[in-house]
């Protein structure tokens, strides 16, 4: 929570003291819109903080920390892709049945389209507010551990020294490599929205909202409505796959020449 206060009153400084950038079409007396669809600027590189929420069987809330880095390219006005890494924690509890705790610390990296919708829909130049929805595909890598809410005890977890990777793209079947891996591997398909404000000539800000579809049922050491040790060992489970999402303030700095 204290990281995204701190970007908070980072952005509320800015505001202050920056000067509003003038969003007026190079066309003429007008706000019509530039019919040039290349993007000034090609590149952009993104930071974000925020905090994660989980859906699952320990979906009682308890949002943790996360943090990141991307680095994208603009293939136009309307479209862009971008390449993200991020290191957070996710964490939950449930009492009933469970009476337990989790905690997720995990790395992801991911690859995603975004799509301005601001730009593709509006007749005008639409000025320093913009509208994004993207979606993607990646990778997560966790160590997930389950503790007794009255006592703290280690009650289940995902990663021993039996652990081994699950094949990938299978639904079942034994793993497979060298036993004792430190952390999970798995897919994740993450889909999100954006709400850009462009402050400085270069630099914008936005409030982000990403949800990811992950291909496991452990993140919260936890396999279904039962109290096995679901250790990656045991290979993949028969129930519904686990969600989380985070929401995040993240702050983008477009480099490189304007784009001729």
């Amino acid at each position: 929570m204290r990281y995204v206060l701190l970007i908070f009153s980072f952005i509320t400084a800015i505001c202050a003291l920056a000067q509003p950038v003038r969003y007026r079409s190079p066309n003429g007396i007008s706000n019509r819109k530039n019919h040039d669809r290349n993007a000034r600027y090609p590149y952009f590189l993104t930071l974000r903080c925020g905090l994660t929420q989980f859906y699952g069987e320990l979906n009682g809330q308890a949002m943790h920390g996360m943090a990141g880095v991307g680095i994208g390219r603009s293939i136009n006005k309307n479209w862009s892709v971008q390449v993200d890494y991020h290191a957070g924690t996710i964490g939950g509890e449930k009492r009933p049945f469970f009476n337990s705790y989790f905690v997720n610390e995990y790395n992801s990296a991911e690859l995603l389209a975004r799509w301005d919708i601001s730009e593709q829909f509006n007749r005008q130049e639409p000025g320093p507010a913009h509208f994004i929805v993207y979606a993607g595909l990646g990778q997560i890598w966790f160590n997930a551990q389950a503790f007794d809410l009255d006592d703290n005890r280690l009650l289940r977890f995902t990663n021993s020294q039996q652990s081994a990777r699950n094949p990938l793209f299978l639904r079942w079947g034994p793993p497979k490599g060298p036993r004792g891996i430190k952390k999970t591997r798995e897919g994740i398909l993450p889909l999100g929205t954006s709400i850009e404000y462009g402050l400085l000539k270069r630099m914008k800000f936005a409030l982000d909202y990403r949800f990811y579809f992950v291909r496991t049922d452990k993140l919260d050491a936890t396999s279904g409505r039962r109290l096995i040790n679901p250790e990656e060992s045991e290979s993949y489970s028969d129930t519904p796959n686990d969600t989380f999402s985070f929401l995040s303030l993240s702050m983008r700095y477009d480099i490189g020449g304007p784009k001729k």
